[in-house]
């Protein structure tokens, strides 16, 4: 069994900046210190609870600093990130190497203990994402995030499996003053410990009446998909993928925490994530893993062509047949596919693709699904292979310049980070997902992002309505909030019946 958290962390710590201060001094640069201990018995989701339902403490300001999560439920392995040792922020086309960059000097020198032996998301460790657009959001919606943005957490609590880790940091200037006091630290480090270990409050219905509208009137967008297709059977390009909109009010706050905990239990091989940023989160439940690195073996995903489910299991086979029968999803797929692999091909070596499409099956849908692994490259990045492979073609289309050129100009609408990656990244690992299935929430408004993958064949109503299905996990997380004796989604049944397929 392992020893958790003891005086002796605080001892060690203390330890760890005097040797941070020593360097700095001598080297006069700027010196990251790090500690990770094992924490049995402190929950990530807990503390992300209680750390963003704080009013005062140390912990509740921290929170308001900086609050991320991520977790892969069916994994069981999850992070939540308080607070903010350091923030790298860019903007521009070359936004991901300058992240690479600023991390490789954050790293640099640095001070860690990190008894670990490599878990994720335990030692020095970045979270957060990027915008769709190399220049970032500009709607409202999206105030305070910006193109790209990468926190390393002052208090990172991760588990892998049955194992808690916490990690706590700190940053010493090039004269030896430590960002955060010795007390100011342990009262940091001891309020965490003791909200990830408070039990979750029971979950309740929160009474929120809520109200859709579209921002763009759905004639309006299906008129567009027609034009969209329009396009593409003349030859311009071989697929856009168009997303759109869905303005929500209710008449109460409502807790972005509780939809995710309504996310991670409703969608358990999803990446579920949390990114805090002034009065708004922007969270969600994506299917689609865009890249993982561990050491140099990198794993990717396919995710293109889908169907919602059938009433009952026999319906259900019957969708699965059909969907691995379509000629058109088959070929969208296939130009994801085709696109994933020649991306990595550019930085890594042996990329291996199954060469016919699974099914990875959701609670309102299924997919069709290829893995794919690769071996990274000496001297390549996991920032690098995002730089390369974002947008795929399952969020833009195909090919790439031509599609995003056909995006901006008739779309509408600013993505801000929906379909963009968001993730976390260590010193020999890391992982970013595709931000589908999303939204932002702020007090009593928020804003549902879908899309759907435009083909010469594509037919604008049951667009359409695959948009609607792809709502329905971040409308029921809005409006169960995290009750978890939530009814029978009465829209789903109704997409199923109308045979809708759903893309992104």
């Amino acid at each position: 069994m392992i020893a958790g958290p003891t005086d002796r962390g605080i001892t060690r710590l203390a330890a760890l900046v005097e040797e941070g201060r020593a360097r700095a001094r001598a080297t006069g640069r700027g010196v990251l210190v790090s500690l990770a201990e094992p924490a049995p018995g402190t929950a990530p989701l807990a503390l992300l609870t209680h750390a963003r339902g704080a009013t005062s403490g140390t912990l509740a300001t921290a929170a308001r600093e900086a609050t991320l999560y991520w977790e892969r439920p069916a994994e069981r392995v999850a992070l939540t990130g308080i607070g903010a040792a350091a923030s790298l922020t860019a903007a521009g086309q070359d936004r991901f190497a300058t992240l690479d960059r600023a991390w490789l000097t954050l790293r640099d020198g640095a001070v860690i203990d990190d008894p670990s032996n490599g878990a994720p998301g335990v030692g020095p460790t970045l979270m957060g994402g990027f915008a769709f657009e190399p220049d970032g959001p500009r709607d409202t919606a999206w105030r305070d995030f910006p193109a790209a943005l990468l926190v390393l957490p002052r208090i990172l609590v991760a588990t892998i499996g049955d194992d808690c880790w916490i990690t706590t940091t700190l940053r010493i200037d090039a004269d030896g003053r430590p960002d955060l006091s010795t007390d100011e630290v342990t009262t940091l480090r001891a309020q965490a410990l003791a909200a990830g270990a408070r039990p979750l409050p029971p979950a309740s219905d929160p009474g929120a009446q809520l109200t859709y509208s579209d921002a763009r009137p759905a004639a309006e967008w299906r008129a567009l998909v027609e034009s969209t297709t329009a396009a593409i059977r003349s030859g311009a390009m071989e697929k856009v993928v168009l997303a759109r909109t869905v303005h929500a009010t209710t008449t109460r706050d409502l807790d972005a925490t509780a939809a995710i905990r309504h996310l991670r239990d409703a969608f358990p091989s999803t990446h579920v994530f949390g990114i805090w940023r002034g009065d708004r989160a922007f969270v969600g439940a994506t299917p689609e893993r865009l890249v993982r690195l561990e050491g140099d073996a990198v794993r990717s995903s396919s995710l293109a062509g889908s169907i919602g489910r059938g009433a009952g299991a026999s319906e259900d086979a019957t969708r699965i047949a059909a969907l691995l029968a379509s000629a058109k999803d088959r070929a969208e797929h296939e130009m994801v596919r085709r696109d994933l692999c020649a991306g990595l091909a550019e930085l890594c070596e042996d990329v291996t693709a199954a060469s016919e499409p699974s099914i990875l099956t959701l609670p309102h849908v299924h997919h069709l699904h290829t893995p794919v692994t690769a071996r990274l490259r000496p001297g390549r990045t996991l920032l690098g292979l995002l730089e390369r492979l974002h947008p795929t073609p399952a969020v833009g289309g195909t090919p790439r310049a031509t599609a995003l050129g056909f995006i901006r100009e008739n779309e509408g609408m600013d993505r801000g980070w929906y379909a963009a990656p968001v993730g976390w990244l260590g010193r020999t690992q890391g992982e970013f997902a595709v931000a589908l299935r999303s939204g932002v929430i702020a007090g009593r408004e928020a804003w549902l992002f879908a899309g759907c993958g435009v083909v010469a064949d594509s037919e604008a109503g049951s667009e359409y309505e695959e948009s609607m299905l792809k709502l329905r996990p971040m409308q029921l997380a809005l409006s169960t909030a995290g009750r978890r004796d939530a009814a029978a989604d009465p829209v789903a049944p109704r997409l199923a019946a109308a045979g809708g397929h759903a893309n992104r």
